[in-house]
């Protein structure tokens, strides 16, 4: 079983990791962003181009390069976690190599008009000397600007050999797919469906968090770390946040897919954790609250209550994405002297260290 931590951004799906540290039997890998299907030029991008073609050839060759691309500039970051480069670039070799139908030379379309000596270089190859050399020889030439093109449209083999890659891979770091494993971030929030036929056995928790608490964390504690959601002005912060998350897929009924709140984990813990045991099919937790404590993620809940300087920013959320607030009504309001936290647990690296000893 894959179990799959799923947020927007900020917005708490640690807490699902954090929980799941308490069990003996679940591996936790929570170190590592595990995006490597829905990252940009990964495997969703390289099967929407091989397996739903607009193109002729075009879209698979390009893809293919992007994803070789891709896996190069990343290879160091899995280097990290255990993949050395050697196994790494063997794994994305033999996956290119298997999708692979046709291979030969083309020019290279990377190389676009500019005023430029290698532009003109370009085109002379192109349009003077390489015509030239093929009509004498009678046959292709490899030569600069033509390079190896690599073609797949429709291969009958692409999601076996794509979940063996991402198997090979969790194995490579010393994971075991044939057990319990919950990841970080492996499918995208807003559509984990899309990643499902990657993984063996998949199961997605989707973390969403009031809007009001996500802005003010991004204006206040994550300055600096990420810019992957618009901050400046507060118009822009709601069309983003709405986008994300209007229509999307995940909201969809799926026996694979739940769906909590991080304030719910927080405010309401025995009856949201239960609700996850239930969705994995869970004993009880044999070490309740000795990774993830509500006492201590409560600090992360109503700080837009702690930074007074949005309170006219705030009121423009609470109007205009009012099906996304929490009902914090019910609830006392957090000790505002208790300490804000970014990502996991304080109690996460007490943890491991006290499981290592």
């Amino acid at each position: 079983m894959i179990i799959g931590a799923c947020g927007f951004g900020s917005t708490g799906s640690s807490v699902v990791t954090d929980y799941l540290r308490e069990y003996d039997n679940i591996t936790v890998k929570d170190d590592l962003e595990f995006t490597w299907v829905s990252k940009i030029d990964g495997l969703i991008d390289l099967e929407r181009a091989v397996m739903n073609p607009h193109t002729r050839s075009g879209d698979s060759i390009v893809a293919i390069r992007r994803f070789e691309a891709m896996a190069k500039g990343i290879e160091r970051i899995y280097e990290i976690h255990g993949l050395s480069k050697e196994t790494f670039r063997q794994l994305i070799e033999r996956f290119i190599e298997k999708i692979t139908m046709v291979k030969w030379y083309w020019y290279d379309n990377s190389i676009t008009p500019a005023y430029s000596l290698k532009y003109l270089a370009y085109y002379i190859m192109k349009r003077k000397i390489i015509p030239r050399l093929e009509k004498k020889a009678g046959h292709h030439v490899k030569c600069w600007p033509l390079i190896e093109v690599k073609m797949s449209v429709l291969p009958d083999n692409f999601y076996t050999e794509a979940s063996r890659l991402v198997d090979d891979m969790l194995k490579a770091m010393g994971l075991d797919p044939n057990g319990i494993i919950a990841l970080d971030q492996p499918f995208s929030g807003n559509n984990p469906q899309a990643c499902f036929p990657f993984y063996r056995d998949p199961y997605a928790i989707v973390v969403d968090r009031d809007p009001r608490d996500n802005y003010v964390f991004a204006r206040t504690r994550m300055l600096g770390r990420f810019h992957y959601m618009p901050i400046n002005n507060v118009e822009d912060f709601i069309a983003y946040y709405r986008a994300l998350r209007k229509d999307q897929p995940y909201l969809k009924d799926d026996p694979r897919i739940l769906r909590i709140r991080f304030e719910d984990m927080v405010y309401e813990y025995e009856r949201t954790s239960k609700a996850l045991r239930d969705f994995l099919h869970l004993p009880e937790n044999p070490r309740p609250k000795s990774v993830f404590d509500p006492e201590l993620s409560i600090a992360n809940t109503q700080v837009f209550k702690r930074f007074t300087q949005f309170s006219d920013d705030i009121k423009i959320i609470e109007k205009e994405l009012p099906e996304y607030l929490f009902d914090y009504s019910k609830y006392p309001e957090p000790d505002s002297s208790k300490k804000m936290f970014y990502g996991k647990s304080p109690k996460n690296k007490l943890f491991k260290k006290s499981f290592s000893e």
